[in-house]
């Protein structure tokens, strides 16, 4: 049975609502830190990948196949720059939090897939800005474990050859010599945003 992870979903986007409603109007086009991508891309990107079915992200995204060419990555790419462009940043903020409400009663998809996505690219944003937000532990565990399974041959040989320790929540990933950092820093890392390595020799 899938676990629900609605409510860390919920307080995720929570969060970063707040932080978005906090930023001068030229610190939605700063960068993030997934590539090429600002603050308003990446919020347009949440809100298109947790505010959607899977058939409405279908829908949107078909029209784009001929702008951005057959890349996933460009794809998403596209549709993440025409979502946060479509909406105002007080409206991208409204969004996340309908999101989030929803996420709370009980609908909409809480799987690991789209707490992967809320976390992930909420940190993109948050780290930049130097501005912290409070994931549960026990989710950024999960997180980490599922970036080890999806992360580059390079990072999968790092938690391979490593014990990647997260002080700040009490968890460890990985086997071998230990490197110490935050869940944050590590699930970052993971997932191709660097960087982590400091000790072990690496």
């Amino acid at each position: 049975m899938q676990r629900d992870f609605g409510e860390q979903i919920a307080q995720t986007l929570v969060q970063l609502a707040a932080v978005l409603e906090g930023l001068e109007p030229d610190e939605w086009g700063a960068a993030t830190l997934c590539e090429r991508w600002t603050v308003r891309d990446a919020a347009g990107h949440i809100v298109w990948r947790l505010g959607s079915s899977y058939s409405e992200m279908v829908r949107t995204a078909l029209p784009l196949l001929t702008l951005s060419g057959p890349s996933p990555s460009a794809l998403t790419e596209a549709v993440s720059r025409q979502e946060g462009e479509a909406s105002s940043p007080e409206e991208l903020v409204r969004r996340l939090r309908h999101i989030a409400a929803l996420r709370l009663a009980g609908i909409g998809r809480t799987g690991l897939n789209d707490l992967v996505e809320a976390v992930v690219h909420s940190y993109d944003i948050v780290q930049p800005l130097g501005v912290p937000i409070d994931v549960d532990p026990e989710a950024t565990r999960l997180i980490a474990l599922r970036g080890m399974l999806l992360g580059s041959g390079v990072r999968r040989a790092v938690a391979g050859r490593h014990t990647l320790y997260a002080a700040d929540a009490g968890w460890a990933v990985g086997r071998g010599p230990i490197i110490e950092g935050t869940a944050r820093g590590i699930v970052l890392f993971l997932f191709g945003r660097d960087p982590l390595p400091a000790r072990a020799g690496i």
